[in-house]
């Protein structure tokens, strides 16, 4: 077991409100990694790890992925470098 702590921030609004119009992926949506990325404290993320957008900048110029498996880690990732695996409800 990790001794690391990761958060989640839910966003309460609705779906249609939590991305920007034009947007390939919203909050809460499940994607995964198509290339190896590294994450904010230098972990290796590897191709076909599956992570949970928390944030979308710029209109969707990049997301924000938090992953638990096979790391522990949050990456700021392009939209072409992710695949939806699961469309966030609501």
């Amino acid at each position: 077991m990790s001794d690391r702590l990761l958060s989640l921030v839910v966003d309460s609004r609705p779906a249609e409100d939590r991305a920007p119009t034009g947007a390939l992926f919203r909050e809460l949506d499940r994607v995964r990694t198509l290339t190896d990325t590294v994450g904010e404290d230098g972990e290796p993320v590897p191709a076909g790890s599956t992570g949970t957008i928390v944030a979308v900048w710029n209109g969707g110029a990049a997301f924000d992925v938090e992953f638990t498996r096979p790391v522990e880690a949050l990456a700021a990732i392009a939209p072409n470098q992710l695949a939806l695996v699961e469309r966030a409800e609501g």
